[in-house]
């Protein structure tokens, strides 16, 4: 019934003290039901003896001493759910807390081969998991492992043949149980399987409502759904059900434990080799050795519930992030590195894939200028971004900022130092003005006013009935696709970093749309060393320079004009744009 994982204790290193204080109240209720049952066994022993109720004083300690175990006892009952209440929150912050630090770490590249669905079962649910552990679980087992036996020792002083029968019994009651636990420990992962399916499709199907509606596909979604959910009650029954054999069995050795001693014991008063006060005393003190067996017995399951989200919590613990900081980084001030992007000979294959992304790019752009990177889907051309960001280093070659290898800076230097406009821009449930702070924390109302107007967004913004204090949805999904974009744009005015990369900022935008954001993209470039991944061609044409990729390497270089003349890969990504136009 000790499932004390190391794991588990491990996650508990900060917060010892209050588990030690949670088992030391547990361990003075027991002591209170000790003191009552003795207390009661010598007020019964005396009218057995023949004292009837005649000279109550001589009743009056006695009696007052139960009264006082009473309230003792309800005073430590209230005293114990406080602290093991701040035992399970105390761990639910460490551990959540560590979570998120661990997810950060991890990344985005992680969480691209991950379900958004697991990372909250794990987040929430397997947190949640180990509050009863905590609270519940692990107290108990140090009052059932310190309790019987400060008991026994107890009892060993009245009578050592009663205390040895009764001793036997309290090993064999938590021991018998254990005959179940691969068939426990299996249930409790089936369940946690089934609960973080059920999770995965949930998210999934919330999040795209709009395209089962278009294709009429609610009813058999909503049935794979409910096949889920009745797969995670069968699971959850199932571990019931093992979770009941186990609390039989627990109370059964209780019963058979206190009934065998106290046969026994009679039989022995009856041959006059054990006195009545021992026996009565017995009668009321050994069913305390076993009390605190039935308060494990009913948190036992919680135990297996732990252990399997535990388990999930240890996985992302032990998994090593893509990018890690540097042992001896170069430190500096972000106004003090030069903005100049270099990737030398730079390779980068990912797991999923069985092809590289990029092979042997070399690619430079000066400080200043605007170099855009233009090729079809698939030429690397995010993966760029990917690399210069920290999301994933290259197996071979080498990203600089600077001159100086990325590898070399702080993370945060590397990302403070540049800001993204990305097509898939991504706005937080909250207000218009939460979402352009992001870029800096500590702006005014009036900056972030000043952001938007060079973003070309003041106006619609100003224009809403709760103008900066209208909440966008989730992710900004009550804005239009370019309002979103231009909201980025003043994120990233706002962050004014030396280096900026637009990756196919106006790719899903129309053509009035691009056209605000084009005019606010050029106020946002202005001055900046600028990387652009172009999707629409038409936003190219009066950048410095051109890098065209095909299949993970740099085919062509030159502007507009020149990669025209030649009649190459731009040449024909070109017509086939312009032969598309209505």
């Amino acid at each position: 019934m000790i499932h004390t994982h190391l794991r588990l204790l491990r996650l508990a290193s900060g917060i010892r003290w209050y588990l030690i204080g949670t088992m030391a109240v547990g361990l003075a209720v027991t002591a209170s039901y000790v003191v009552q049952g003795v207390l009661v066994a010598h007020i019964l022993a005396r009218v057995f003896r023949g004292g009837g109720l005649t000279g109550l004083t001589g009743f009056a300690t006695p009696l007052a001493g139960v009264a006082a175990a009473l309230l003792a006892r309800a005073g430590l009952l209230w005293l114990g759910e406080v602290v093991a209440q701040l035992t399970a929150q105390r761990v639910k912050e460490r551990v959540r807390g560590q979570v998120i630090d661990r997810v950060f770490a991890l990344g985005p590249g992680y969480l691209a081969r991950q379900r958004t669905g697991d990372m909250q079962a794990i987040a929430v649910e397997g947190v949640e998991a180990l509050e009863a552990y905590f609270g519940r679980y692990l107290p108990s087992v140090g009052v059932c492992l310190l309790g019987p036996v400060a008991i026994l020792a107890y009892l060993a002083a009245l009578d050592l043949p009663l205390t040895a029968l009764i001793a036997m019994f309290v090993v064999l009651v938590p021991l018998a149980p254990r005959l179940w636990d691969k068939l426990t420990a299996a249930q409790g992962e089936a369940r946690w399987q089934a609960y973080s399916a059920l999770d995965s499709d949930y998210v999934d199907t919330t999040q795209g409502i709009t395209t089962l509606k278009a294709f009429n596909a609610t009813e058999r979604v909503g049935a794979q759904l409910a096949a889920r959910a009745r797969h995670l009650y069968q699971t959850t029954m199932a571990q019931l059900g093992v979770a009941l054999v186990d609390t039989g069995l627990t109370t059964f050795g209780m019963l058979a434990g206190s009934a065998v001693a106290i046969g026994v014991g009679a039989m022995r008063v009856a041959s006059g080799t054990l006195s009545l006060v021992t026996l009565v005393t017995v009668l009321f003190v050994a069913r305390e050795c076993f009390r605190p067996f039935g308060s494990l017995s009913i948190s036992w399951h919680v135990g297996f519930a732990g252990l399997s989200s535990s388990q999930r919590i240890a996985e992302l613990f032990a998994t090593e992030p893509d990018v890690a900081e540097p042992a001896d980084p170069v430190r500096l001030d972000v106004a003090d590195l030069v903005p100049r992007i270099d990737l030398d000979g730079v390779s980068f294959s990912y797991t999923s894939r069985e092809t590289p992304a990029l092979r042997e790019l070399s690619l430079s752009v000066n400080p200043g200028e605007t170099v855009a990177v233009v090729g079809p889907s698939g030429a690397g051309k995010s993966t760029i971004v990917a690399l210069l960001m920290r999301f994933f280093d290259p197996q071979t070659g080498m990203v600089r900022l600077g001159g100086i290898d990325v590898r070399d800076l702080p993370l945060t230097t590397v990302r403070v130092a540049t800001a993204v406009v990305s097509q898939d821009t991504y706005l937080f449930h909250g207000t218009i003005a939460d979402n352009i702070r992001l870029g800096r924390p500590t702006a005014t109302d009036a900056e972030i006013a000043a952001a938007a107007r060079e973003a070309n967004i003041h106006e619609f913004v100003a224009g809403l009935p709760e103008g900066y204090s209208t909440q966008v949805g989730e992710r900004g999904m009550s804005l239009s696709g370019g309002q979103r974009q231009r909201v980025a744009i003043a994120r990233a005015l706002l962050k004014n970093a030396p280096i900026l990369v637009l990756d196919e900022a106006t790719s899903n935008v129309d053509a009035a749309s691009e056209a605000a954001i084009q005019q606010a993209l050029g106020r946002l470039t202005a001055g900046r060393t600028t990387l652009l991944i172009a999707h629409r061609l038409s936003t190219v044409r009066d950048v410095d320079r051109i890098v065209v990729l095909a299949q993970g390497r740099a085919t062509e270089t030159g502007r507009h004009d020149e990669l025209l003349t030649c009649r190459g890969g731009y040449a024909r990504l070109v017509a086939a744009q312009e032969g598309a136009q209505p």
